[in-house]
């Protein structure tokens, strides 16, 4: 029910109530703000091009209840997670490079990256994405869209546009992502993506909560994204049959596929260790001689705690040195590997994980049997991570 305080139509971009008009000496209708002070860039007076009326009607959308709710969701997100400063909302974004302006729903500065967030929940013109990809390239900032809900069934052009442009990824905000956010005290979204298919086709949806730090930002591209679908598709495409056998056993873990229902997973790993064994790497049908060790690498390796409930990588860190000191070694020559020994020391806050691995080095000294590798795991590990070079089990626990 509308209050009778409540204006029957606002400005859309200004919020200003407004009435209808009429122009005195022909028959034309056109709105007009009931208090004009100067502060609208809109000109009630004059004649809009089509982009003008696309972005108009555009920010006209953005006004419902559930729009204002993502706008406090999201600002509320951002406020609580400490690698975000420079919050506003609706604030105008005048053009450096370009001399138009932008008013999104969000701005924040991500370290060096200024982020616009836009809340998607209408059908927009492609003509109006397009135009704000193009201002915020020039920027060098970064467009990141969110929706309040991405299905397969009820996806419409517009998502589309944007999903096909993002490398196939679409976050998503929404009540319970909020919370999972202040409990967690970081930004967190729901991922949605789909894998490519060996066929040229696409898989069904994937879908993962992970806080935004995780995610690759490219705002010369703008693009963001977790799955990388272009690398991904890369990969299927003809190549020597170990790179390839590398490339689909890794996109089958990062979709947390050996999560599946246990026949489904078995099967799929046998299948796999069919095509290392004709490759000559010696490895069992069993899947669960491989998991914990091949899952905390991969962890290693991505930076992020996959087919693993523990959310972040100092947790897998120590579950490790906890129940699985057999693969310390390992986890620790992955993480110097592939440059996560930063990203571990941050979320080392506590620095619970450093002391308790300088613990496990004087462990080694007394007794290195318990943090001696699994030996059924070395050559399917020396396969699948060649960056690891050959791990020898009379390593000490390496520093991160």
């Amino acid at each position: 029910m509308r209050l009778q305080s409540d204006p029957l139509y606002r400005c859309s971009i200004c919020g200003v109530a407004v009435h209808v008009c009429s122009s005195p000496n022909r028959r034309r209708f056109f709105f007009k703000h009931r208090e004009q002070d100067g502060n609208c860039p809109a000109n009630t007076s004059g004649e809009l091009n089509q982009n003008e009326i696309d972005a108009r009607k555009y920010n006209g959308a953005k006004e419902s209840k559930l729009h204002l709710r993502m706008k406090d969701w999201i600002t509320q997100c951002l406020t609580l997670d400490g690698r975000f400063d420079s919050i506003c909302q609706e604030a105008r974004w005048k053009g450096t490079v370009l001399s138009q302006w932008r008013k999104p729903d969000i701005t924040a500065h991500y370290g060096n990256i200024r982020v616009a967030f836009e809340i998607q929940l209408s059908t927009t013109p492609l003509s109006v994405i397009a135009a704000r990809r193009i201002f915020y390239q020039a920027e060098g900032a970064l467009l990141f869209w969110i929706f309040a809900e991405f299905e397969q069934e009820y996806r419409r052009l517009t998502e589309d546009d944007i999903f096909f442009s993002n490398n196939l990824n679409a976050f998503v905000v929404n009540q319970k992502t909020v919370e999972s956010s202040i409990e967690a005290k970081e930004f967190l979204v729901e991922c949605v993506w789909v894998q490519p298919m060996n066929d040229g086709g696409l898989s069904g949806l994937h879908r993962k909560l992970l806080p935004f730090h995780s995610l690759t930002l490219h705002p010369e591209t703008q693009r963001a994204f977790w799955f990388d679908f272009a690398a991904a598709r890369s990969a299927l495409e003809p190549r020597s049959a170990a790179d390839a056998l590398r490339a689909e056993i890794e996109n089958w873990w990062l979709a947390e596929g050996p999560l599946d229902k246990e026949d489904e997973a078995s099967g799929k790993w046998r299948a796999f260790q069919r095509r290392l064994q004709v490759l000559g790497v010696e490895a069992t049908p069993y899947i669960w001689d491989y998991f914990t060790t091949l899952k905390v690498l991969y962890c290693a390796k991505h930076g992020l705690a996959i087919c693993d409930r523990r959310g972040t990588l100092v947790a897998v860190a120590h579950g490790i040195i906890s129940s699985h000191k057999r693969d310390l070694q390992w986890f620790m020559r992955a993480i110097r590997a592939f440059g996560n020994s930063d990203l571990l020391n941050r979320q080392d806050t506590n620095r619970k994980f450093t002391h308790k691995l300088a613990t496990a080095r004087k462990d080694y000294v007394s007794d290195p049997a318990p943090f001696t590798p699994h030996e059924r795991c070395r050559a399917v590990v020396e396969f699948l991570f060649p960056e690891l070079g050959e791990l020898l089990p009379a390593q000490q626990p390496a520093r991160a």
